[in-house]
């Protein structure tokens, strides 16, 4: 095709053009893209474009055919890219349901006495090796071994009284020492049915 500059596109003309064919084309996109503001788009962008190759055409060539062609092409590339969007978006979504899976499973099977048993029972050990050597000694029968009150009492020759006094020191020395490990009886218990 031979190029006449001196018969180029005018902006009189592509004026006349995109009157006449401006919304005609954003119907046609619109079919496509399903997107009022992206035909629009589309068309509006296919009109720079033809603009913009307006040395190419002389007055006899089919400009409005090159113009629906231009429109078709944008449309195509809005459509493959809102395909590509939605690769991307659906391989993000499905990433985070695994992620979301993953942490119900990770919740699920998570259980807060085992993860404190080990830093629980170094703090209770802690505890009874600082205290007296007799009250340690009930404690431990009382909770280890079984013992009841009357047999501490006996095998240690002190009063029932004092066996009682002394473990309710030690629940409360326990206590306090696990204050951030709630519910403290519950690890309390926990922990000293498996201490020994």
């Amino acid at each position: 095709m031979e190029i006449l500059y001196d018969n180029r596109l005018t902006s009189a003309e592509l004026s006349s053009i995109y009157s006449e064919y401006y919304t005609r084309l954003v119907i046609i996109a619109l079919r496509y893209v399903r997107e009022k503001s992206a035909a629009e788009d589309i068309v509006t962008d296919s009109f720079v474009s033809f603009w913009e190759h307006r040395d190419k055409f002389t007055r006899e060539d089919n400009k409005i055919g090159y113009l629906l062609t231009i429109v078709k092409n944008n449309c195509m590339n809005y459509l493959n890219r809102q395909q590509s969007f939605h690769k991307i978006e659906q391989h993000l979504s499905s990433e985070k349901q695994r992620m979301l899976n993953e942490s119900i499973r990770a919740l699920g099977n998570f259980e807060p006495t085992t993860f404190y048993a080990t830093e629980v029972k170094q703090i209770i050990r802690r505890e009874l090796d600082h205290l007296p050597e007799q009250t340690r000694k009930i404690f431990e029968q009382s909770r280890f071994m079984d013992k009841t009150y009357d047999e501490i009492a006996d095998e240690l020759g002190i009063t029932r009284r004092k066996v009682t006094s002394e473990i309710q020191n030690v629940l409360a020395v326990m206590r306090k020492a696990l204050a951030d490990y709630l519910p403290v009886y519950a690890i309390i218990t926990l922990i000293m049915n498996n201490l020994h």
